[in-house]
């Protein structure tokens, strides 16, 4: 019975110790396997995901909207009042500065001027017998058989017919004139916009004829935010882009800045001059463009969107060795309109970024830039 018992506890015994041998063989194992290190991840990016830094000009500007104008235009006018004879030009003519453009009637001139000449004849007549007068009375007064007040009455018709004549020498050089202005001449160089008047019409004194611009110099007149004001100047760089002309670009200037704002708005008015050397360029048309305010020749720049901006300070996500490193950068000009902001230290130009940071970008990951498929 002892025996049986023995050999129980001996069988039992066993047992245990090989499920503790076979614990321990797993625990082994599983150690094993936990030493291990786990494979990194990896993050893939096609190549239009990575861009490289760019050297180019950067330009800080505002954009501007507004319709071209002639700078320099006027009204031909009439001088004097008459028939309108005839109109020599047409719109869209070009005139030359003393070009005749039209004239009119001269028959009323010029019996103005007969009448005046006329006059002028009779005061010399005037003038010349009282001067004769004159000094025949002064010959009588130093003889003593006039008096003093007989003499001074015959000096004082002479000046008065001195006088006169000198008036109507006046008035017979304002006839010549009246006569010269029936003949309108161009005051300055030009196309002729409008005709304002027909050949046959009655002209008033002032009666607007022709209107000439001339389309050497064009302004353009925008409105732009009082808080952008402080930022321009007379003379500043303007680029503009006339409807029409699609990508052409026409360079212009800063030319005048009103000095008060808009009523009913905080605009202030620039008026921005456009030249026109080639007469491409009309009145009427609708230009958009943009001041200069400050401008580097060659810039390192990159997508706005790569840069991250933390507590005051940016940083952008570079690829170096195939893993992410977290770069501090220092940034210049920003050109919102291109979408590109310039890097003035802390990147180099060889070293291709992150063209967008969606949030999840982790320093130290391993990336992989996978080819484009077709």
């Amino acid at each position: 019975m002892r025996a049986r018992k023995a050999k129980s506890w001996w069988l039992a015994a066993g047992g245990l110790a090989a499920a503790i041998v076979a614990a321990v063989f797993v625990n082994h194992e599983n150690s094993v396997a936990s030493a291990q290190p786990a494979s990194a991840p990896v993050i893939e990016f096609a190549a239009s995901d990575l861009v490289q830094p760019q050297t180019r000009e950067l330009r800080l500007s505002i954009s501007i909207t507004g319709t071209l104008a002639p700078r320099n235009w006027t009204t031909v006018k009439a001088k004097v009042a008459g028939d309108l004879n005839t109109i020599l030009v047409r719109e869209g003519e070009g005139v030359k500065p003393g070009q005749v453009l039209a004239r009119i009637d001269t028959q009323d001139a010029q019996a103005r001027l007969d009448e005046k000449l006329a006059d002028l004849e009779g005061g010399r007549a005037q003038l010349a017998l009282a001067q004769k007068n004159r000094a025949n009375n002064l010959a009588l007064l130093q003889q003593k058989f006039i008096s003093q007040n007989a003499f001074d009455s015959v000096q004082s018709s002479f000046q008065v017919s001195e006088a006169r004549l000198k008036a109507l020498e006046a008035q017979v050089a304002l006839a010549k004139k009246a006569l010269a202005d029936t003949v309108i001449t161009a005051p300055q160089a030009g196309i002729v916009s409008q005709r304002h008047a027909q050949p046959g019409e009655k002209l008033p004194v002032d009666g607007r004829i022709l209107t000439l611009v001339d389309l050497a110099e064009l302004e353009v007149e925008a409105a732009v935010p009082a808080g952008d004001i402080p930022s321009i100047r007379v003379g500043q760089e303007a680029n503009f882009r006339v409807e029409g002309f699609g990508e052409r670009d026409f360079i212009g200037r800063i030319d005048r800045i009103n000095p008060a704002t808009q009523s009913g708005s905080r605009s202030i008015l620039v008026y921005a001059m456009l030249p026109n050397r080639d007469g491409a360029l009309k009145g009427g048309m609708f230009a958009r463009g943009s001041v200069t305010l400050s401008r580097v020749a060659q810039a390192l720049v990159i997508p706005v969107s790569a840069v991250q901006e933390t507590a005051g300070k940016a940083h952008v996500f570079a690829l170096v060795d195939g893993r992410l490193e977290l770069r501090p950068v220092e940034l210049g000009l920003r050109n919102e309109d291109d979408g590109v902001v310039q890097i003035v230290a802390g990147l180099d130009p060889r070293v291709r970024i992150v063209r967008a940071n969606l949030g999840m970008l982790r320093p130290g990951v391993q990336v992989k830039v996978v080819a484009a498929r077709n």
